[in-house]
């Protein structure tokens, strides 16, 4: 009901033309997806369609919308099907964790904080003057986990440098990787890497470097792990798992999102009216958007 109510308040503001922007949210299709898969996804998009259409014949129809009207249509994730869920809980039973309040705990009597997230997950060094002992052992303990994908956080190299561990069969695999070098990414991003390629399925040769099962992995990484909110690890989840939350829910039997994995990060992003053409650039992602916006109102910096 939430894309019919966003779908008339839109078609009225098109009717009085009450507005310079208009953020439109389509929302339904996540919970759709959350309950009943990725591959049910058909018929919500569909109601999703319905609302832009709506819209577009508010203004008369689609040329007569698209003559006084530029527009961007994205989606913010895709969906992964869900299988198996993941237990932080247990997996630190060992640890002191802080627990889940509004009254926060003193950090001194907790070692970490776990922070799940649907198929991603942080971890937080509460006690920075026991780092060096807690974040090894907390990295070997997701690793541990069946469903833990990789493991990724900053290394204390002086210039930044991040590393992505991860067990392919019995071993653990490991990659290495900072903002400079002489590799150049779909974004023009460059890159220096070393370790095990084959960990985020990577393709380098002629000075690029790109994977198709976990897109834009390296610049996605570094800027989470960057963040000041971020936690000192984190963590992305195998197809088919979700980490279970603070309250035990999960989303077995329907999809989630969150991971690194192409599953979780390949989505729609359509736009007329505005913008550069769609082969000015490798590989398109969200955080183009926002520029797009802002230079078709002449706020770009």
């Amino acid at each position: 009901m939430r894309e019919q109510h966003a779908g008339c308040v839109g078609e009225y503001l098109i009717e009085h033309d009450l507005f310079d922007f208009l953020l439109l949210s389509l929302p339904d299709n996540d919970t759709h997806s959350h309950k009943n898969g990725p591959f049910a996804q058909v018929a919500s998009l569909a109601q999703a369609d319905r609302q832009i259409e709506r819209l577009m014949h508010a203004a008369g129809g689609p040329d007569e919308f698209l003559e006084e009207h530029a527009v961007i249509v994205c989606s913010d994730h895709s969906q992964s099907q869900v299988e198996q869920e993941i237990d932080l809980f247990r997996a630190f039973d060992g640890f002191a964790v802080q627990p889940a309040s509004r009254v926060r705990a003193r950090a001194v009597e907790s070692e970490i904080a776990v922070c799940p997230a649907s198929r991603s997950a942080q971890v937080y060094v509460l006690d920075p003057d026991r780092r060096a002992d807690v974040l090894p052992r907390a990295e070997r303990t997701l690793l541990a986990l069946d469903g833990v994908d990789l493991v990724m956080r900053m290394t204390d190299h002086p210039d930044g440098e991040a590393v992505i561990r991860g067990r392919r069969g019995e071993e653990t695999k490991e990659l290495r990787f900072a903002p400079r070098g002489d590799l150049t990414d779909l974004r023009g991003d460059q890159w220096s890497v070393e370790g095990d390629l084959d960990l985020l399925a990577l393709s380098a040769r002629e000075g690029r470097v790109d994977s198709a099962v976990y897109p834009d992995a390296l610049g996605r990484v570094w800027s989470a792990l960057r963040c000041h909110t971020s936690g000192e690890l984190l963590a992305s989840a195998s197809p088919g798992y979700e980490f279970l939350d603070w309250g035990g829910a999960h989303h077995v039997g329907g999809g989630s999102h969150g991971a690194l994995h192409a599953n979780d990060s390949l989505g729609s992003l359509i736009w007329c009216g505005t913008g550069p053409a769609a082969d000015s650039r490798e590989q398109w992602s969200l955080r183009d958007v926002v520029p797009m916006i802002d230079e078709h109102f002449g706020a770009a910096p």
